[in-house]
């Protein structure tokens, strides 16, 4: 990720009221959460596993806190179960910031195979557990999305996810 899309996110987390950063770092969004452990503004948390990620972002969100949990498309795929929990069963805004790993124009140099699994499972998976998402790959509509994205966490009181993809990743 370059540092234009890591500044737009920044920037728009912090209008957002979002402070709280929970990571399972990962290398496509690495620029991102370094700034953001850099950045006094926030707390960054890095977890041990995906699920343990999701469920520190739903305590804190009951709480009143404004957070987002930063992870790769295996992340998500790791932690569906605790996403099952914390949005078909009880109902808790967790913001997901997604690198899509498959997408088209993905060239990571992971096997073509594996990329295709993502792609064939990622979006299915999300709809499955009906968390609303959106693909942002285009810079002049990730801070929009963004913005939109955390209001809909919070107005629908469930988890929201951002796939992020193309120039917006790579």
């Amino acid at each position: 990720m370059d540092q234009e899309s890591v500044h737009l996110i920044i920037e728009t987390l912090k209008q957002e009221g979002v402070d709280l950063v929970v990571t399972l770092p990962e290398e496509p969004t690495y620029s991102l959460t370094e700034a953001i452990r850099q950045d006094p503004y926030f707390t960054a948390i890095t977890v041990a596993g995906e699920g343990n990620g999701i469920m520190l972002c739903a305590g804190a969100s009951i709480g009143g806190r404004k957070c987002v949990f930063v992870t790769g498309i295996a992340g998500l795929l790791v932690a569906s179960w605790a996403l099952a929990q914390t949005g078909m069963v009880f109902g808790i805004p967790v913001l997901l910031l997604i690198s899509y790993r498959g997408d088209m124009g993905d060239h990571s140099g992971i096997p073509g195979a594996q990329l295709l699994m993502f792609k064939q499972v990622a979006e299915p998976l999300l709809n499955t557990l009906r968390i609303p998402y959106r693909i942002v790959n285009q810079k002049a509509a990730l801070k929009r999305s963004l913005q939109e994205a955390n209001f809909a966490c919070h107005d629908y009181g469930a988890p929201v996810a951002l796939l992020l993809s193309g120039e917006v990743l790579w």
